[in-house]
């Protein structure tokens, strides 16, 4: 029979070796830790600190508190529903403000920066900022409207206003077609200026239609290729591969040779006698179709091909043993097994269709241009970069929206049985 001294050892040794346990477990994800923490890092500097950068710029503008601070601050205080034009406190903050960086690149920022809100604005800003030094006679008020009389005219008051606050939602405003009145009111564009609802609509829709072609297309092929006897399946599987092995802008580029109007398409058309003249293949929806199906569909095959090599014959040829016909013993004991990967495919060629922007600008016309189009433009020529930032926002909420749904519509896969 043990001692009471000896399960009081036992349970002391007992002890220490939890204790030494839980060290060791502490010191081995440590360990790994430091071997994680490259990664994190670099994912932190060139993933998610652009990302919030990103953000960031859509919400926050703080150029006019920034170079013209006395008269931003009383500008917010102002209300234009009540006063149609502001006090002589704001003309002389304004006057003082912009006398204060006249000739320094400050007066170019301010200008572009109420130039996205108001068309005309940049002018006036400049040619203001030119000539507030000439006269010294008569009040702030009387000096600005001598120079230019649109300074006695609301909407530019309330554009500044609106404006000169570090934080504004301005351009999720105008992101989802909504402007300001002279007044503050918010209200819905007119159909004429109305632009980038219909944009993000087109996108969705586009995509959509790309996955769905993808997935038509390349379900057959994926199918062949996991069927094909080990010999060829390799030189099969090569073919797919070819075009990752050549950029997406020649890839585009080839599309405009064939679908051009004496293209190679419409050349041998015509020379089959199918149609007596060329047909309007391309700049327009039918060729950002064709070509952007083209340059996803290996993308399709590969996500497909990859959950069909795991699926037995076994089932099928079981189903076909009861009497199942051969129709109906791929649709109830093959294609449900495939599931994951079509919702795979369609998801992978939705989330690289909606971010499309070089095949779409070659082969698409004025009419089908994508939100990264627009997004490309504001950065690029207008230089609007916060309106360039709240439609990227906006297009990578969808984007997590869709993805989410999909998570949760299938578990995180498609669930079988």
């Amino acid at each position: 029979m043990p001692t009471g001294d000896t399960v009081a050892v036992a349970v002391v040794d007992s002890k220490d070796l939890k204790a030494k346990l839980r060290s060791a477990e502490r010191a081995e994800r440590g360990k790994a830790m430091l071997l994680v923490f490259p990664l994190l890092a670099f994912l932190l500097i060139t993933f998610l600190v652009p990302i919030g950068s990103l953000l960031m710029k859509s919400f926050r503008d703080p150029v006019l508190s920034q170079e013209l601070p006395h008269a931003a601050a009383l500008l917010r205080a102002w209300d234009p529903a009540k006063a149609k034009l502001p006090g002589d406190q704001v003309y002389a903050a304004f006057g003082q403000d912009l006398l204060a960086i006249a000739g320094t690149d400050s007066v170019s920022r301010v200008a572009s920066r109420l130039n996205y809100e108001e068309s005309g604005m940049r002018s006036l800003i400049m040619k203001t900022a030119r000539r507030i030094g000439d006269s010294k006679e008569g009040t702030w008020h009387q000096r600005l409207s001598d120079i230019d009389a649109r300074w006695d005219e609301t909407k530019y008051w309330s554009t500044m206003k609106y404006a000169s606050s570090p934080w504004t939602f301005e351009y999720y405003l105008k992101a989802f077609d909504f402007k300001r009145t002279e007044q503050g009111a918010i209200v819905q564009q007119s159909d004429s200026e109305s632009l980038y609802v219909g944009v993000f609509l087109r996108t969705a829709w586009v995509s959509l239609s790309v996955s769905l072609l993808c997935l038509l297309l390349g379900y057959p092929v994926a199918y062949f290729l996991a069927n094909v006897p080990a010999k060829y399946s390799n030189l099969f599987m090569i073919m797919v591969l070819l075009p990752f092995w050549t950029s997406i802008l020649v890839r585009t580029t080839a599309w405009v040779v064939v679908l051009q109007t004496h293209g190679v398409l419409n050349d041998l058309l015509i020379h089959l006698g199918i149609t007596q003249q060329a047909l309007p293949l391309i700049y327009n929806r039918f060729g950002v179709l064709v070509a952007m199906t083209h340059i996803l569909l290996p993308y399709a095959i590969l996500s497909l091909y990859s959950v069909m090599k795991g699926v037995p014959n076994i089932y099928m040829k079981a189903a076909r043993s009861l009497g199942a016909g051969p129709i109906r013993s791929f649709f109830q004991a093959y294609f449900p097994q495939t599931l994951p990967g079509v919702g795979a495919a369609g998801m992978l060629t939705f989330i690289l269709a909606v971010g499309y922007y070089i095949t779409p600008a070659i082969v698409g016309g004025p009419d089908d241009q994508l939100a990264s189009y627009y997004i490309a433009n504001h950065v690029n020529s207008t230089l609007n970069w916060g309106l360039a930032s709240a439609l990227a926002s906006i297009l990578l909420v969808g984007v997590l929206i869709v993805y989410s749904l999909f998570v949760r519509l299938t578990g995180g896969g498609v669930k079988l049985g």
